[in-house]
C-alpha cells in the first residue's frame, strides 16, 4: 500500500501527497479516481468504471478513455516514476484496475469507519469518534463530479452523515448535554424538512434547553411539512419529544436500555464467545447492524440470512454482530448450531430448535409441545412483547428454518446457511465474499502474532493468498504456523504451493477446508432432488477443465447434456455457495473449491474434454471467421463439434474477448495431455485464436501456446500442422521485432509449404517473410519478397495475397524513400481492400498511406485518414493498429504545431501500451514524447 497520498471524497475530489497538492484534472477524470478509492485496495473493472462515469450514455470510446485518464491520474499520483517502471499505486488488473491505498487514506472510509466503530464502544467515546467523523464534512460529497456513480454514491453518503449527526445529538441528549446537542441541529432539521427522527431530536434537545415554545414551533412545522408533502401525521417519536421523554434510573440489577425498556439480567444469553482474531468484514457487519439494530424512524428487519461458501466465515461474524448488539435486544440472544452442512450428522429438525429455545425462555420440559404447530405458537406467545435476537448457525436451507423465521415485531432472527435464502419472504441476505488480501494478513497476524508476520511480509502476502482469502483456510494455516512455531511462513507458503497437495496442507486436527466443502458437496449428491445431484455433477465435471470462468455453454458440453440442464445445475451451484455467478453470465470457482473439484472430478476423462474442446475449437474459429471473413484461416486438425451460433460480429468479437483466457488455458492443458486427439484438439483452439491474439498483441500467449502445438504437430507427424506452427511463431517473433528469428521461422514454412506443394501457403510464407523484413528495416529485401508473392498471388488468383504484397510492396517503397511507387501501390492495395469489404486489410493500408502523406507534409491530408483509420481500428476492437493510428495522429498534430493534441493522443497510446506490452510503439512513444516535450516548454 502506498503512503503519503490522502484522498478526500466529502466534499470536492482532492488529493495530496504529503504537503503536495495534487493536480486531479477533468471532472471525469476525478470521477474514476472517485470510484477507485472508494474501493481502495478492492478491483473495479473497466466495465464498472465506465457504467459509472457515463452510465448508459457511454460513448464508443469510452473505455478508452478510461484508460486515458488512468495514464493521467499515474502521472499526477506518482510523479517520479519512470515510464518504465511498473505503476505501484494505480495498478492494472485483469479486467480492470486497483488503487493500492489503505482504507484508512481515503476520507470517506475513514468517515464509515469512524461510524461504525462508535456503535460498538461506549458513550463518551463513541461521541469522539463521531466528532471526528463529522469533522471530515467539507461540503457535499462528490460536489461537481458526474455520472451515475457520483450521484448514487453522495446519496449514500449523505444519509450516512445525516445518521451520524443523529447518532451524535442521540448521546448527547442522553448524556443530559442538550445545549450541545442542539449546536448545529436546527440547521440540519430544517435542510431537511421531512426526516423525522430530526425533528425528534431537534425537539428534545429544545425542550430539555428550556426553550418549550421553539419545541412546539418546531413540532408543528414538522407537522405541517409530513401533512403538505406526505399526506401523513407525525409518528410516535415526534409526539413523545413534544410531550417529553420519561427517564429510566438504573437501579439494582436492572441495565437502562431506552424510555421504558428494562433488561433483566436473567434473560438467556446463549452466544458463543466472540472470537479473539475477528478482524476485518467492516462493510458485512455495517450492513448487519443497519439491518438489525437501524437508525430511529427506520423499521428493523424480522429475518436477516448470512449467506456464502463453506469457511467464508459466516458463523464467526454472525456472532460477533449478535455480541455488538447486546443492547439492542435486552430480553436475551438465542443460540443454536443447526448442523445442516455436518456431513455424517442429522441435521435439527424445527420441532427441536423450538424445543430448545422454550426451555430456554422458561417453558419447563414436560410443557414444551410435541406438535410443531402447537410449538410455533407457543413460542410466538413467549415472543411477544420482547425484544430477543435469535441466531440460527448453519442452516441447511429455508425448509429447515421456516417455522422459525416469523416473530413478533421487536424479535429478530440472525441466520446462517451455505445455501441462498433469497427466496424467503422478508429476508434481507447478507452475501459474505472472501476476504481481501489486506484484511486476510490481518487475521493472520491476529493468530499468529504480528511479528513472526512482519517478518516475512512477502510470504504472509502469498499465505493468505494461496488460502484465497477464505477465513477457514487462513485458520487453519495459522494452526499450522502455531504448531511449528520455529518454521518460517515462507516453509509453509511452500508447502502450499503445490496444488496438488494443497487441501491436504489445509487440515489442522478435526478442522479441515476439504471436508468442509465435501459437506456441500455432499448434501447436492445425496439428495432426493434430481437438480440437486445435477448440481454435484456438474462441480464435478468442472474439474476436469483448468479454465477461469465458465459459460453454461461449455459446461454442457463437458456433462454431455444440453445447455438449459447445465445452466439450471450452474444455478443451483451458485445457491449453494459453490460457484459464483459473475455479471457476464458466466461462472467461476473459488480456487480451493476448484482444487476439490479436481478431486472430485470423474475418472472418465477423455469424453468429456473431447466434447469441451471440440466446442471451444469450434466457436473459437467460428467467431474468427465471423470478425473478419477475409484473413487466411490455419489449417488446423480437424473438428466436428457445433459451434456456438453469434447473431453477428460484435457478439463474435464479444466472445472471443470474454473467453480468451479460457481458451488459452484450456488449449495449454489439452496439449500436455497424453491422448493423441485430446491434445490436437489443443492445437486446434490454438491455431483458431491466431488472428485475435495478433489484433490484441498477446503475443506472449501466443508464443507459449504455438511452441506446445509446435511439439504436439511433430509428436503427431503433422507437416501441415509444423508449417502452421512456424507461421505463427513468425508472427509473435516479428512483433517484438526479432527479425532473424521470425525470418527463420517463416523459412522454414516456406520450406514445407514447397515440400507440400501449396501454392497458397507458398505465396503466404513469401508475405510473411517480406512483412517481417520490412519491420526490419530490410526494405530492399522486403520488396524482393513482395514482389515475388505479388506474381504468386496473381497467376494463381489468391485475391487477398494480392492485397497484402501491394500493401508490403507500397510500404516497402515508402522505406525506400520511393514516395510515388509507394502511393501508386498503397493507393492500389487499399481500393481492393475497400472492393472486398477487406476491413482489417482497409485499416493497415489507411494507416500506411496517412503516414506516408505525413512524409510528404501533406498534414491535411494524413489527418483526415488517420481520423478514419483510427475509428476503424476502435470499431473493430484491433489495438495494436490503434496504438499505431494514435502515435501518427500525435506526430501529426505536433508538425502542426499543436503539441496540446499531441500530448493527449500520447497519453492515450501510452495506456493502450502498457496494457498490451506492445514493445516496439514504446520506444517510438518515448522519442514522440521528448519530441512533444520541447515544444511545449
Amino acid at each position: 500500500m502506498a503512503e503519503g497520498i490522502f484522498i478526500r471524497l466529502l466534499g470536492s475530489v482532492d488529493a495530496r501527497d504529503g504537503s503536495r497538492a495534487v493536480e486531479l484534472g477533468p471532472p471525469r477524470r476525478q470521477a474514476v479516481l472517485a470510484m477507485l478509492a472508494a474501493h481502495a485496495g478492492a478491483p473495479v473493472t473497466v466495465e464498472g468504471l465506465v457504467d459509472g462515469v457515463w452510465g448508459e450514455s457511454a460513448p464508443r470510446s469510452a473505455v478508452q478513455n478510461v484508460h486515458t485518464y488512468i495514464a493521467g491520474l499515474r502521472r499526477a499520483l506518482e510523479p517520479e516514476r519512470s515510464p518504465r517502471a511498473p505503476a505501484g499505486l494505480l495498478r492494472g488488473v485483469r479486467g480492470g484496475y486497483l488503487l493500492a491505498l489503505d482504507p484508512s487514506c481515503v476520507d470517506s472510509l475513514v468517515f464509515a469507519d469512524r461510524l461504525e466503530r462508535a456503535r460498538a464502544l461506549p458513550a463518551d467515546r463513541a461521541l469522539a469518534h463521531l466528532d471526528e467523523a463529522l469533522g471530515l464534512w467539507r461540503g457535499p460529497a462528490l460536489f461537481g463530479l458526474p455520472g451515475p456513480f457520483a450521484e448514487t454514491e453522495g446519496q449514500r453518503l449523505e444519509e450516512l452523515r445525516l445518521t451520524a449527526v443523529e447518532e451524535r445529538a442521540a448521546l448527547l441528549l442522553d448524556a443530559g448535554r442538550d445545549a450541545d446537542a442542539l449546536d448545529g441541529l436546527e440547521q440540519v432539521a430544517h435542510a431537511h424538512p421531512l426526516r423525522e427522527r430530526l425533528w425528534e431530536l431537534l425537539i428534545r434537545a429544545q425542550a430539555g434547553s428550556g426553550r418549550r415554545a421553539e419545541a412546539v414551533r418546531s413540532f408543528e412545522r414538522a407537522r405541517h411539512n409530513l401533512a403538505e408533502e406526505l399526506g401523513v401525521r407525525p409518528g410516535q417519536g415526534l409526539r413523545e419529544a413534544l410531550e417529553g421523554l420519561e427517564q429510566v434510573r438504573e437501579g439494582l440489577g436492572q441495565v437502562r436500555e431506552g424510555p421504558g425498556q428494562v433488561r433483566d439480567r436473567r434473560a438467556p444469553q446463549q452466544l458463543p464467545r466472540d472470537l479473539r482474531a475477528f478482524v476485518g468484514r467492516e462493510a458485512e457487519t455495517a450492513a448487519l447492524c443497519s439491518l438489525l439494530a437501524p437508525p430511529p424512524g427506520t423499521s428493523q428487519a424480522s429475518v436477516v440470512a448470512v449467506t456464502g461458501v463453506a469457511g467464508a466465515g459466516k458463523s464467526a461474524l454472525a456472532v460477533h454482530v449478535a455480541h455488538l448488539l447486546h443492547t439492542r435486544f435486552p430480553d436475551g440472544r438465542l443460540f443454536t448450531n443447526l448442523r445442516g452442512a455436518t456431513p455424517g450428522v442429522q441435521e435439527v429438525s424445527p420441532l427441536e430448535a423450538l424445543g430448545r429455545f422454550l426451555r430456554a425462555l422458561g417453558v419447563a420440559a414436560e410443557d414444551v409441545p410435541v406438535d410443531l404447530d402447537e410449538a410455533i405458537a407457543l413460542w410466538h406467545s413467549r415472543l411477544n412483547g420482547r425484544r430477543l435476537l435469535v441466531v440460527l448457525d448453519d442452516a441447511k436451507d429455508p425448509a429447515q428454518v421456516r417455522p422459525l423465521l416469523s416473530v413478533p415485531e421487536g424479535n429478530a432472527v440472525l441466520l446462517t446457511s451455505r445455501e441462498s435464502f433469497s427466496c424467503v419472504d422478508d429476508c434481507a441476505q447478507v452475501g459474505l465474499a472472501t476476504l481481501p488480501e489486506p484484511e486476510g494478513a490481518a487475521m493472520l497476524a491476529e493468530l499468529v502474532g504480528g511479528d513472526r508476520v512482519r517478518a516475512e511480509p512477502r510470504a504472509g502476502r502469498r499465505l493468505v493468498e494461496l488460502c484465497g482469502g477464505l477465513p477457514l483456510a487462513i485458520r487453519v494455516a495459522a494452526a499450522r504456523l502455531l504448531d511449528d512455531p520455529h518454521a518460517g511462513l515462507a516453509r509453509h507458503v511452500a508447502l502450499l504451493e503445490d496444488e496438488h497437495s494443497r487441501l491436504e496442507e489445509l487440515q489442522a486436527g478435526d478442522i479441515a477446508v476439504r471436508s468442509s466443502l465435501m459437506g456441500s458437496w455432499s448434501a447436492l449428491a445425496g439428495s432426493e432432488h434430481e437438480r440437486d445431484r445435477q448440481a454435484a455433477a456438474a462441480l464435478a465435471a468442472l474439474g476436469l477443465l483448468d479454465v477461469a470462468e465458465w459459460s453454461p455453454r461449455v459446461v454442457a458440453a463437458l456433462m454431455g447434456t444440453d445447455v438449459a440442464v447445465a445452466e439450471r445445475a450452474l444455478n443451483r451451484l451458485a445457491a449453494a455457495h459453490l460457484i459464483d455467478r459473475l455479471r457476464s453470465g458466466r461462472y467461476h470457482l473459488h480456487d480451493l473449491v476448484r482444487l476439490f473439484a479436481r478431486e472430485i472430478a470423474p475418472p472418465q476423462r477423455r469424453e468429456p474434454l473431447r466434447r469441451a474442446l471440440g466446442f471451444y475449437a469450434a466457436t473459437a474459429r467460428a467467431a474468427t471467421v465471423l470478425r473478419d471473413p477475409h484473413r487466411v484461416q490455419p489449417a488446423g486438425p480437424p473438428v466436428t463439434a457445433a459451434p456456438q451460433p453469434f447473431a453477428g460480429r460484435d457478439e463474435a468479437c464479444a466472445w472471443l474477448v470474454a473467453e480468451d483466457p479460457n481458451l488459452v488455458a484450456a488449449a495449454w492443458q489439452a496439449m500436455g495431455e497424453p491422448d493423441d486427439e485430446i491434445a490436437a484438439l489443443g492445437v486446434a483452439v490454438t491455431f483458431a485464436l491466431l488472428w485475435h491474439q495478433i489484433d490484441a498483441c498477446a503475443m506472449a500467449d501466443m508464443r507459449r501456446l504455438n511452441e506446445r502445438a509446435l511439439a504436439v504437430s511433430r509428436r503427431l507427424g503433422q507437416d501441415r500442422l509444423i508449417l502452421e506452427c512456424h507461421n505463427h511463431l513468425g508472427h509473435a517473433a516479428n512483433c517484438h521485432h526479432r527479425t532473424p528469428e521470425a525470418i527463420w521461422h517463416y523459412e522454414r514454412q516456406l520450406d514445407l509449404a514447397r515440400r507440400l506443394a501449396d501454392p497458397f501457403c507458398e505465396q503466404r510464407a513469401l508475405g510473411n517473410m517480406a512483412s517481417t523484413q520490412h519491420t526490419g528495416g530490410l526494405f530492399a529485401q522486403a520488396l524482393d519478397s513482395a514482389l515475388t508473392q505479388l506474381a504468386l498471388a496473381r497467376r494463381e488468383g489468391f485475391a487477398v495475397g494480392e492485397r497484402f504484397a501491394l500493401f508490403i510492396a507500397g510500404s516497402a517503397y515508402r522505406g525506400l524513400g520511393r514516395s510515388a511507387e509507394a502511393r501508386d501501390l498503397l493507393t492500389r492495395a487499399f481500393d481492393l481492400a475497400v472492393e472486398a469489404g477487406d476491413d482489417f486489410q482497409v485499416l493497415s493500408t489507411g494507416r500506411e498511406l496517412a503516414e506516408l502523406y505525413l512524409d510528404l507534409y501533406d498534414f491535411e491530408e494524413a489527418l483526415e485518414r488517420l481520423t478514419r483509420t483510427h475509428a476503424l481500428a476502435v470499431a473493430l476492437n484491433s489495438k495494436k493498429c490503434t496504438i499505431a493510428c494514435l502515435m501518427a495522429l500525435a506526430t501529426a498534430y505536433r508538425r502542426l504545431g499543436d503539441p496540446s493534441k499531441a500530448h493527449a493522443h500520447l497519453t492515450e497510446a501510452a495506456a493502450l501500451i502498457e496494457e498490451t506490452g506492445d514493445a516496439y510503439h514504446l520506444e517510438r512513444l518515448h522519442q514522440e514524447e521528448r519530441a512533444v516535450r520541447l515544444d511545449l516548454s
